[in-house]
């Protein structure tokens, strides 16, 4: 992935393109970084970068004058290839630093962009793996007084089931969904427990019929179905079950750091892919409902990443909480007093594609998030 944080670029000067934009060619060589570089006027530049070795892979980033901001980006160029930057630089000291896959850095020249001062720049501050791990520590402390209140609910849900009060789990059974549906950021890590408490049919030979159909999915599917006490009770034990099975399990099982900056974009993602086209829906006609709470599974992880993004690129959090909270809020518009949702497939066309398109730009948004933290890998060495 290249990655343009709107600064400058590294090689020699060029021509410009149409609009003023300059054009940059740079080499990295097993002995040199952007040799000879010399830096464009301030404002956009499109930065080529060609990896002229045989054999050496390396990342090649473009840094403020203190060596801390990043202004562009290339994770991976392989030998004898090319790949751009398409940057905004504001006017500054600027450096290339490339780091070879074997460990080694070399450095270029640092070189001074001048001209008048530009909008549109963008720099952040990259992060290391102890700071998301505090982030990923912060995160798992509310996944665990989520998982508790998920226990009591799924307890509550059997209880209603096996003793034949079908309407009454009916009402329970959404809460309780939800509760785990606000813990995305968690999925990867619940493995088998995610399969057996949230599984969809979608992928399963036989669909409904499987009998690895399972979970909150199974359950909505024979409450509203019109399923028996005794052939919903066993759907029901499971799942209470495979809930406090990971409730148990939780404080042994290893969160990723990586993994969490991730999900918060993808949580909104397959919230998009799923539930607003209503490929979830198994009866109880819940999806917006789903939704909601997947806007607050991503708020609780965008929180414990807080502190890391404020670090690495400042007004990027508060911009995300505001827009997170509008869409929360435009999904909680379809709530009625009495705690009842409406039916996906009752809004009007312009409702869903207002819904679609305020999920789709913050998307775009949110996916800043998972490039901005990269943990920064300490060099080994430099030359």
């Amino acid at each position: 992935m290249t990655f343009a944080a709107g600064g400058v670029a590294q090689g020699q000067a060029q021509d410009h393109l149409s609009g003023g934009t300059n054009t940059t060619l740079v080499t990295v060589s097993s002995t040199a970084c952007a040799p000879g570089w010399r830096a464009p006027r301030s404002g956009r530049t499109v930065v080529t970068v060609e990896n002229v070795t045989a054999a050496t892979i390396y990342e090649v980033d473009l840094v403020g004058a203190n060596q801390t901001s990043l202004y562009g980006e290339i994770e991976m160029l392989a030998p004898g290839t090319k790949d751009t930057m398409d940057v905004v630089l504001p006017p500054g000291r600027y450096s290339f630093t490339c780091n070879a896959f074997s460990g080694a850095v070399l450095r270029s020249a640092v070189e001074q962009v001048s001209g008048p001062p530009v909008s549109g720049t963008f720099s952040f501050t990259p992060v290391d793996a102890h700071q998301l791990q505090l982030a990923t520590s912060a995160y798992r402390a509310s996944v665990t007084q989520w998982l508790q209140r998920l226990g009591s609910a799924t307890a509550a849900l059997e209880s209603a089931v096996k003793s034949g009060q079908l309407a009454h789990a009916r009402q329970l059974w959404l809460p309780a969904h939800l509760d785990y549906e606000r813990l995305g950021g968690a999925y990867g890590a619940f493995a088998d427990f995610n399969e057996e408490i949230n599984a969809t049919p979608l992928s399963l030979q036989g669909g409904v019929t499987s009998p690895y159909f399972t979970g909150f999915f199974a359950l909505e599917y024979g409450l509203w179905g019109g399923q028996t006490t005794s052939q919903l009770s066993p759907t029901a034990v499971a799942l209470d079950q495979a809930v406090h099975s990971l409730i148990a399990q939780f404080p042994r099982i290893a969160l990723v750091p990586g993994d969490l900056a991730l999900s918060t974009y993808q949580i909104l993602e397959n919230t998009l892919q799923y539930e607003m086209t209503g490929e979830t829906d198994e009866g109880s006609n819940t999806n917006l409902a789903t939704a909601w709470a997947n806007v607050e599974g991503t708020q609780m992880a965008l929180n414990a990443l807080g502190p890391v993004l404020r670090q690495s690129r400042p007004g990027v959090l508060p911009r995300l909480q505001q827009d997170l909270a509008t869409m929360a809020a435009a999904f909680k518009a379809y709530e009625a007093p009495d705690g009842t949702w409406e039916p996906l497939q009752s809004l009007t066309t312009s409702q869903h594609e207002s819904l679609d398109g305020q999920l789709g730009g913050l998307l775009g948004e949110l996916s800043v998030v998972p490039e901005l933290l990269q943990p920064l890998q300490p060099a080994t060495g430099s030359s």
